[in-house]
């Protein structure tokens, strides 16, 4: 046993190399063990398939960013439009002076979506109407990027704002650098808002009290949608309401003989819900594509990958399975810079793709992984999934499994990492690009599975 023992460990130092290389291994360590004791490392190519997974406009709402705009990409045809909900946070209930406000209302009433990165033309002309919530968007709930928005507001009603806007910010000073001037689209909304918000402060302090308090009996928060224009997509990073009032200085000799303009902000935060809506548009001639598979994002496709799991544990039955490769190649990325591939991609069991998302998982390594694109070749590279694929078959013959059970999928991603560098949280890439993905109905996919058997 003890022989054996150490037979292994050295032919798990020698697979290490094995599966680094390309050189022919089918005898490796033959002249070192004796002829009755042979361990035979060896490798054998199987086929995955694959195909477009069409997840339309839906992804989990957890991206913390606001999208607006319309984006028509040349390359394909398609259309992405982006709009987005927000609510907004009442801060820590002392929102207006406790007295000294002109008449106890407010001035004017605006809204601004601050951003610091945008896609496609600054100077496009874009137009967007904002309308208020009529209903809460409920906390505790789980939201994707196609929910039905009609539900919290009536598309019927009369937008409370509407404005023409482009990317770039000609209201920004020259003397300003970007550095030292945050970009922002400024709409000016009814006042009846803002004097609504002081009223009712000085009449009911306790609604400002907290946030939750503040969206259920004061303001239920806005979506902002767009309705005119291509070729400008805004990436959003806060939206904020300002209510403005004029307040009285009281002077040296106690006197209030003279005003000063405040403004009140209220900030979409993670402390309430940001909400984005995409719309693809039609997106079938890509995902019927059968020569390729596509990952286009945010949202709309991604790749379902059939691993012949069975075949591999079956054909390695009583072998020792070290590890087991799966490459795919980019055919085609966008020409356009800005619609640069992810450099992150996950793989994870299709039964598992959206729980993934909203239960804060991270990678396993058994049940999903991720890697990063190689920038030279083009190509998301899976060195070695073989506990996935024994987890897999293990929960096949143990007749837990579903008809998915040798499917994952590919997912576009985004990481965060601590200090160490430790993945802390994995979020859906949002930025808009497309890939074109060696694969699909007509073509196969490579895997390749390095084991090791006793030759006794």
């Amino acid at each position: 046993m003890k022989k054996y023992f150490q037979l292994f460990l050295f032919i798990t130092i020698a697979i290490s190399a094995l599966t680094g290389c390309d050189d022919n291994t089918e005898t490796i360590g033959s002249s070192i063990i004796p002829d009755k004791d042979i361990v035979i490392a060896e490798k054998k190519e199987f086929q995955a398939t694959s195909k477009s997974l069409n997840v339309k406009n839906s992804i989990l709402n957890n991206i913390g960013r606001l999208y607006l705009g319309r984006y028509t990409e040349p390359e394909t045809g398609t259309t992405l439009t982006a709009g987005f909900a927000t609510q907004f946070a009442s801060g820590n209930g002392m929102v207006f002076p406790e007295e000294g406000v002109l008449g106890d209302t407010s001035c004017f009433t605006k809204l601004r979506i601050y951003y610091d990165d945008f896609t496609g033309d600054e100077n496009n002309a874009m137009k967007c109407e904002v309308y208020e919530l009529d209903n809460v968007i409920s906390e505790g709930e789980e939201y994707y990027t196609d929910f039905d928005i009609s539900e919290y507001y009536n598309p019927n009603n009369t937008p409370i704002a509407t404005k023409v806007y482009s990317a770039k910010d000609y209201s920004r000073p020259d003397s300003l650098s970007s550095e030292e001037y945050a970009s922002n689209i400024e709409i000016t909304l009814p006042n009846k808002i803002g004097k609504r918000f002081v009223k009712q402060y000085y009449s009911t302090p306790s609604d400002f009290a907290n946030s939750e308090v503040f969206i259920n009996n004061v303001f239920k928060g806005i979506y902002v949608k767009c309705t005119q224009g291509d070729g400008t997509l805004i990436n959003a990073y806060r939206a904020r309401l300002e209510v403005a009032f004029q307040h009285y200085i009281t002077s040296s000799s106690g006197e209030k003989d003279s005003l000063e303009t405040l403004i009140s902000p209220f900030y979409s935060s993670k402390e309430v819900l940001q909400l984005n809506l995409f719309d693809n548009g039609d997106v079938s001639e890509l995902v019927d594509n059968p020569d390729h598979t596509y990952l286009k994002t945010p949202a709309g496709i991604f790749t379902e990958v059939e691993l012949p799991i069975d075949e591999i544990m079956e054909s390695c039955a009583g072998d020792t399975l070290n590890s087991v490769k799966i490459e795919f190649g980019c055919h085609k990325t966008s020409d356009n810079e800005d619609f640069a591939p992810s450099t992150y991609l996950l793989m994870v069991r299709k039964k598992d793709m959206n729980d993934f998302f909203s239960k804060n998982r991270v990678c396993d390594n058994k049940t999903s992984y991720y890697t990063t694109i190689a920038t030279n070749t083009k190509r998301y590279t899976f060195t070695n999934i073989s506990q996935l694929v024994k987890h897999c078959y293990n929960e096949y013959k143990a007749g837990n499994a579903d008809a998915d059970w040798e499917k994952v999928v590919l997912i576009p991603i985004n990481i965060a990492t601590d200090s160490n560098g430790n993945v802390v949280k994995v979020s859906h890439y949002t930025n808009m690009s497309h890939v074109m993905l060696h694969g699909g109905l007509n073509n196969t996919i490579p895997v390749e599975v390095v084991y090791t058997t006793f030759n006794r």
